[in-house]
């Protein structure tokens, strides 16, 4: 027992230090897409509770992906609660998310799927999304789903599984049934459809609803459970993420394994995990709940008011059931509604050779256990040193690079000086910065300041061929070193920097050409040392300055009295 909760622990771990690096080093999925003539166009952000591995996940981005359209810019985040749910990822995911939204620019509207990320959403909202619509979709928890919408920014689809008409049908199949068992889990979504279920013990006062809850039985108690289940009752899968014993189990591993063991059909009231082992019922299309909120998203982005777009509480819905489970049964298509989407798939190679397969794997797992475990425990290891090296490569360009422009920084400046004064070598130092930006900053806000600064950057970096070297000093302080002391190459360089910079540049909705003062010191002659060499650059700037601005000088000493 003891050296099972270890390993529970190093999977814990293992997956803590996975979404470090998954969502940390990698910000985000993103699609590229291009717009055609009309389009509605904008910036998406879908934020899933789960990974996309999760199989959900995919049918719910088609769907969104069908609404937006190929104008509307969609990226992803995964917060992957089904792997790792604890305060501690919920919080690395928090302080990830942060830094993401301050490096991109804005987005019109947030997504998010089911319960974990809803409530994610709403915890951070002031911090997060403050100003910024928000729309939910696959959220299992009505009545916070109806009270968050109160928010005149937030509307959504809550995802309403098909109890009622689910249980109606059952009991035309079972007329003997005397109860209704749920398998459910503790886990955000389940906790959500825990309330849901147990009201409709009201609406069916004739049966029994009885939980089976699988984070407090271990597999083999959960799998007993199910097996001692008779025709008095009505088996519903809701959700088993995750038992008592710490295993975790995509949809379609749990669904197979319970319905392996039962000896009653298993309805389901969700469409992930049919052909697995589940009878059917009426099911929720994910992709459709998904495209349903895509619209919303398009609505707000063509200019629709969010309060004005009402929560969606019945989610689009399908009655599909599986004919090989029909089969084993004996339950015929006549008895079921004549619009239902009747699966057809052939008997698998699984399903044929059943106990051969199960003695095999039984023979094969004391062997393949150690050496999953060491394999497990290898893979931690070389997860950690590749935190600890992107951590230190971090560091490491923190210190050399500007964090907004990604030009080098005043202390490599600093010591490029240093080293051009020790070689003995003849070279130039360019200061400018950008007139009247403090104006930019007023007019259209700090984001589209540090836009511009950043297009400083990039046409700075444009002049640079192996003589010229861009910096950042601070704010809007730019300067550069030009391997040469001749002045007509200085003069081209200068007059060269200066074309690229007054360009119109993009605020906000309008184009609007920079203007830039440039000073302009050489070495030896203007300077002995690093300090002397700023301060004749300056002097020069502030002598463009002073004589109307968006031009280039020389420093000149000044005559002796």
């Amino acid at each position: 027992m003891i050296e099972r909760r270890w390993i529970q622990k190093g999977y814990r771990i293992f997956f803590a230090i996975a979404l470090l690096i998954c969502v940390g080093g990698i910000p985000a999925y993103a699609e590229e897409l291009v717009p055609d003539a009309g389009e509605i166009t904008g910036r998406v952000l879908f934020i899933s509770s789960y990974s996309y591995a999760w199989e959900t996940v995919p049918e719910q981005i088609r769907g969104i992906k069908e609404a937006l359209g190929a104008g509307v810019q969609l990226d992803y985040q995964f917060m992957d609660t089904k792997n790792v749910e604890t305060a501690e990822s919920e919080q690395l995911f928090y302080q990830t998310l942060t830094y993401y939204l301050k490096m991109v620019p804005a987005y019109d509207v947030v997504i998010v799927g089911d319960d974990a990320a809803f409530q994610f959403a709403m915890t951070y909202r002031d911090e997060l999304f403050a100003q910024t619509p928000v729309v939910f979709e696959g959220v299992n928890d009505r009545e916070l789903a109806k009270k968050a919408a109160a928010d005149p920014l937030v509307t959504g689809v809550v995802e309403t599984l098909s109890y009622e008409n689910t249980i109606t049908l059952a009991k035309k199949l079972y007329p003997d049934a005397r109860q209704v068992v749920g398998i459910l889990d503790d886990t955000v979504t389940g906790e959500g459809e825990r309330k849901e279920f147990q009201y409709y013990d009201t609406v069916f006062p004739e049966l029994d609803f009885v939980e089976i809850d699988a984070s407090k039985l271990s597999q083999e108690e959960l799998k007993r459970q199910v097996a001692a289940l008779g025709e008095e009752s009505i088996l519903v899968y809701i959700m088993c993420s995750r038992d008592g014993d710490g295993n975790v189990y995509a949809a379609a591993e749990a669904i197979q394994m319970l319905s392996d063991v039962a000896q009653i059909p298993m309805f389901s009231i969700v469409s992930h995990g049919m052909g697995k082992g589940f009878l059917g019922g009426e099911i929720v299309s994910q992709e459709q709940m998904g495209k349903r909120a895509g619209e919303m998203a398009v609505q707000i982005l063509e200019g629709t008011d969010c309060a004005g777009i009402s929560i969606v509480m019945e989610p689009p819905k399908v009655y599909c059931f599986d004919e090989n489970v029909m089969r084993r049964f004996g339950i015929s298509a006549s008895k079921l509604p004549g619009d239902a989407v009747i699966i057809n798939h052939r008997e698998s190679f699984w399903e044929k050779n059943r106990d051969t397969i199960r003695a095999t794997l039984v023979i094969a797992a004391v062997s393949l256990a150690v050496v999953a475990w060491l394999a497990v425990d290898n893979m931690r290891r070389r997860k950690m040193n590749e935190v600890i090296t992107r951590a230190n490569e971090k560091l490491s360009y923190s210190a050399h690079y500007d964090v907004l422009t990604h030009l080098k920084n005043r202390s490599v400046f600093m010591e490029d000086i240093r080293q051009r004064i020790a070689s003995g070598e003849e070279f130039t130092v360019f200061m400018y910065d950008l007139d009247n930006f403090k104006r930019v900053n007023d007019t259209y806000g700090h984001n589209i300041g540090d836009e511009v600064l950043r297009e400083v950057a990039l046409r700075s970096l444009a002049v640079e061929d192996g003589h010229f070297t861009p910096y950042r000093l601070a704010g809007d302080e730019f300067v550069a070193l030009i391997d040469c002391g001749d002045y007509r190459v200085i003069e081209r360089y200068a007059s060269g920097l200066m074309e690229r910079l007054q360009k119109p540049c993009r605020m906000g909705a309008a184009d609007e050409a920079l203007g830039v003062s440039l000073g302009i010191a050489v070495w030896p002659e203007h300077g002995a040392d690093a300090t002397e060499l700023l301060a004749a650059a300056d002097a020069a700037m502030y002598t463009v300055k002073k004589n109307g601005k968006n031009g280039y000088a020389f420093y000149k000493e000044p005559c002796a009295s």
